[in-house]
Order: structure tokens, then sequence, then C-alpha cells
């Protein structure tokens, strides 16, 4: 799978991984979002593959734009992405904490709005077909959004499989990008660890 696959795969949620918690809470670390053992446990494929985790104090948030996002601040988030050396799939995940359960809320209807305005549209970028569709999935904090997404440029078509939950200040959300479609129970595994971690 090649970066500009990946990039497009993602796009819609390159958003950070995120879950509702007092105000005296800590900052969002590594504990807090998915780690390789929680990804390799149900993709194996990525036991030999390379992971790299981030600190950041943004939030990747759709912009009104189909295939486009803002950056917005976040009081702190973490991210972890996972790579084979094959070149896929791909796992992204992440946590973000804002300054209030308002404005996550806000952020996670922005999601929303996106699935429902973007379901086709052509990528500037690349010239890419992008087709996005909201799909069923656990209910999972105090809002959860799952969405699958395929990419086609030429002859090759990208699959990836998001889910986003919001609980409290904290929204997180996992991408997973392959060449083949991502398998449902797969992602709900781990969209509960997710939300289970996130608190």
């Amino acid at each position: 799978m090649n970066r500009t696959s990946l990039s497009l795969a993602g796009g819609l949620a390159t958003a950070l991984l995120l879950v509702s918690t007092p105000a005296a809470q800590a900052a969002v670390g590594p504990k807090d979002a998915l780690g390789k053992a929680d990804i390799v446990k149900l993709f194996p494929e990525l036991a030999d593959g390379e992971f790299k985790t981030e600190r950041t104090k943004k939030i990747a948030v759709p912009d009104g734009t189909c295939g486009a996002n803002t950056q917005k601040k976040a009081t702190s988030a973490v991210s972890i992405a996972g790579l084979s050396g094959a070149g896929d799939p791909i796992v992204v995940a992440g946590v973000a904490e804002v300054k209030s359960s308002g404005l996550a809320k806000t952020y996670f209807k922005a999601f929303t709005s996106y699935v429902k305005q973007c379901a086709s549209y052509t990528d500037p970028a690349s010239g890419a077909t992008v087709t996005v569709r909201p799909t069923k999935g656990s209910k999972l904090g105090q809002e959860s959004l799952s969405i699958v997404q395929e990419t086609a440029i030429s002859t090759f078509t990208t699959h990836s499989a998001s889910v986003l939950i919001r609980d409290g200040k904290r929204i997180a959300s996992i991408v997973v990008a392959d060449d083949a479609p991502i398998d449902a129970s797969t992602m709900k595994k781990l969209a509960k660890v997710a939300a289970k971690n996130m608190r």
C-alpha cells in the first residue's frame, strides 16, 4: 500500500484516538490509547511491524471539504501507528482530550456530518474516487461512529475501517487500512479495548 493510499484511507479519522473524565484528570498518555500488544493480538501480521507513538496537542477535524481536515487545539493527545513490513495492514489509533465536553461534541458532530456530506467524492489531490458509509458497530462511550471507506485510483482499491468514540472531553479513533475489506468483528473487538483504555 502506498503512502497516498494511506493518507486517503485515513483522511476521515487521521484524528487522534479518545473518553469522558473529570476536569482534574491527568494529560492523555500512551496508557490511554491502544498499545502495540492490543493491536498485534488482533492483527498478528503486525508482530514484526514498525510502530511509532507520538504525543501532540492537536486533533484533526473535518473542515467541511471532502478529503480535508483542520488541525484543532487539544489539551493533550497521543497516537500510535503500526505498519507491517509488507506494507499492509496499517493501523493508526489515538486519544485526544479537548477543553470541554461541549467542544468534543462539536468535533464529533463534524465527523458525523462528514460521513453524510462526503458519501462519494473525488479526492482533489490524487483524483481517486472515495466512497464513505456508516456501518453498524458497538455502542461505546457517550457517542460512537463506525465507518467503512473505499478509495479507488486506476485499478487499485484501498479499503479502510474507522471507529470514533466520544466520552466527555475525550475522543478516540481507530483507522485500519488494507488492500482487502477489514473484518467487522475485529474492528468491534479493537474498538472495545480502545474505549476501555481511553478512560
